[in-house]
């Protein structure tokens, strides 16, 4: 979900050049399609490459801010037991940023809704019957809601851009595929992301 926000998050670096057009901002856009939460951690301290393209472990960039988002598109292929390990994987990639990068501030992000009429429809290799988008739209809309859960029970500055897309979801969802963010989609995000280092004062 993240990685097809684009090279540089063009949304989030507009939305954050509007509100704090005095700072400048350097976004690096660490996403990495179809893969979950456990390879999110190793990223944090291993190079890695992607698209054939090495990409530096993130703590070595020194980041000031990191911003975390739920993987939860790309869910444990196992039930019992994974929203305990998801949660756990999740505290586990904050200790490490502390640890690592000791003055950095963390938001963590939960994604646009998933609409269960049409989820997959047009994605490549897929087709999903509606049984099958219940169930994966449900699924994925419980590591959406524990994300959120962890974020507030932690007392972790939120980017909630999923409550706020459960209203309309098809409004910020690709036609195309019917799974990653519409335009609308990308603004909400870079909007709640913004929102959230406002609220928090993380420039200061």
């Amino acid at each position: 979900m993240v990685d097809t926000l684009g090279p540089g998050v063009p949304h989030l670096a507009s939305a954050l050049k509007q509100t704090f057009p005095q700072t400048e901002f350097t976004i690096y856009n660490y996403g990495v399609g179809g893969t979950n939460i456990d390879y999110g951690l190793q990223r944090l301290t291993s190079d890695y490459l992607y698209l054939d393209t090495p990409v530096q472990a993130l703590v070595n960039r020194m980041p000031d801010i990191v911003v975390v988002e739920s993987f939860g598109y790309n869910p444990y292929s196992f039930d019992e037991g994974a929203l305990d390990k998801h949660w756990l994987t999740l505290a586990k990639i904050v200790d490490t940023l502390k640890s690592r990068i000791p003055n950095v501030k963390i938001v963590i992000a939960a994604t646009i809704a998933p609409d269960s009429s049409t989820f997959g429809d047009g994605g490549a290799g897929l087709a999903f019957g509606p049984e099958d988008k219940r169930k994966q739209v449900a699924n994925i809309k419980k590591y959406l809601k524990s994300t959120v859960g962890f974020a507030q029970s932690q007392k972790l500055p939120l980017a909630d851009a999923y409550h706020p897309s459960l209203i309309a979801p098809a409004k910020y969802i690709n036609g195309g595929d019917h799974i990653h963010p519409s335009d609308e989609g990308k603004q909400l995000f870079a909007q709640k992301i913004t929102e959230a280092i406002i609220s928090n004062r993380l420039l200061e």
